[in-house]
């Protein structure tokens, strides 16, 4: 009987080598696994746990709620920051002139808000590296989310100041913020 190791490596996915200079989106697979990011022409893949999906989802689904006309609340969409890098927000709200049925890359400036949610897996990635590259690219609002007592999620909310995020709020409980619009979402795991 296979072990899980075993049995993972059974289905993971065959990628072809990586080209000597790296990936650029140009040369990208065309059948890469979800949630795949470009992170300095590097390939970077984020299996997701079940916390991750259900904070992701609650968070989607209070954005798409109460957010105006002029946004759409997107999930696993890469922003350019380079030929070399595209990183993957987990929720992003994207100005709605920008949207296009086919699109999955987006430019910075058609970006209002970056939204991560912290797992074991991308914890560096989601702490260190993207709010840095979010802020060079001039997105305006950033959200860390990190997993907080009995589960709850805590929201980190930033905003550009500069060439840098700076945070002006922690949310716990419930996220309450005017900013790119009046947003109120209950935070708490939905139960099981």
């Amino acid at each position: 009987m296979a072990n899980d190791e075993e049995e993972w490596d059974m289905y993971a996915p065959v990628l072809p080598a990586t080209p000597s200079d790296g990936w650029t989106l140009d040369n990208l697979p065309s059948d890469l696994p979800k949630h795949t990011e470009l992170i300095r022409g590097a390939l970077v893949m984020s299996p997701q746990k079940g916390w991750h999906l259900l904070v992701v989802r609650m968070l989607e689904h209070g954005l798409f709620s109460q957010a105006p006309n002029t946004y759409l609340v997107l999930r696993e969409m890469a922003v350019r920051k380079s030929p070399r890098s595209a990183p993957e927000p987990d929720v992003s709200l994207v100005r709605a002139a920008a949207f296009e049925l086919d699109k999955s890359i987006y430019l910075p400036e058609d970006i209002a808000l970056a939204i991560e949610v912290v797992s074991p897996e991308s914890e560096e990635r989601d702490r260190e590296d993207k709010p840095v590259m979010y802020a060079m690219m001039g997105i305006p609002g950033f959200w860390l989310v990190e997993r907080g007592e009995d589960d709850a999620p805590v929201v980190y909310e930033h905003r550009l100041a500069g060439d840098r995020f700076k945070l002006v709020n922690t949310h716990v409980g419930r996220l309450v913020t005017d900013t790119p619009f009046p947003i109120d979402i209950p935070l708490h795991v939905p139960e099981r």
